[in-house]
C-alpha cells in the first residue's frame, strides 16, 4: 500500500505500511517499559532516602479545568501514603513543559526542595515526547525528586492491529 524506507540504524523513514506501523509501535512499547521501570528506581530511591520521613508530593494538571485532575492526582498520592503539597496547572502550553508558566512555577517548589514528588495523571500532561519524559524524570532525580503518574499502573492494550472503530 505504502512505502517503508529505513535509514541506516534500521529506523523507518515512512510509516505508511502495516509492519512500518506495528515496528514502531514495537519501539515505542519497549522505550515506554524503559521508562516506567526508570520511573519505579526513581521513586524507590527517593521514598528510600526520606527513611520514613513524610514524602511531599505536587500535583500537576494541563487543560482548561485542572479540578479533576487535581483530584485524580490527590487521591492516588493520598493512598500512597503521601503529603500532598501545592497544586500546579496550565490551561494549554506549548509540547515543552518548560515554556508553561504553572509547570515553571512547581519545578521551583520542588527544585527549593518543598516538594519530593510531582504527580499527574498521565504522562501527556507533561508531554507526548518520550525523550522529553526521560528529561523530566532525570531532573526530577537530580533535584531529590520522583515523578510519579495516577494512570501508570493501567496495563498496555494488547498490540493487535486496530480496525477502523479502534477494536482489535
Amino acid at each position: 500500500m505504502y512505502e517503508t524506507t529505513w535509514d541506516d540504524e534500521d529506523w523507518p523513514v515512512s510509516v505508511g505500511t502495516m509492519s512500518g506501523r506495528a515496528r514502531l509501535r514495537s519501539v515505542q512499547a519497549l522505550r515506554r517499559g524503559q521508562l516506567a521501570a526508570l520511573r519505579r528506581e526513581i521513586k524507590t530511591a527517593t521514598i528510600a532516602a526520606r527513611a520514613g520521613r513524610p514524602v511531599i508530593t505536587d500535583l500537576y494538571a494541563l487543560g482548561i479545568e485542572p479540578v479533576k485532575s487535581h483530584l485524580r492526582a490527590q487521591v492516588y498520592a493520598e493512598s500512597q501514603r503521601f503529603t500532598v503539597g501545592q497544586r500546579f496547572s496550565d490551561p494549554y502550553g506549548p509540547a515543552d513543559p518548560t515554556q508553561r508558566l504553572g509547570w515553571q512555577a512547581m519545578c521551583q517548589h520542588v527544585a527549593g526542595g518543598f516538594a519530593h514528588g510531582i504527580v499527574v495523571v498521565g504522562a501527556s500532561d507533561i508531554s507526548g515526547d518520550l525523550d522529553e519524559i526521560e528529561f523530566t524524570l532525570r531532573w526530577a532525580q537530580e533535584h531529590g525528586a520522583f515523578l510519579d503518574f495516577v494512570l501508570a499502573h493501567l496495563p498496555a492494550p494488547s498490540s493487535g492491529p486496530l480496525t477502523c472503530r479502534g477494536q482489535r
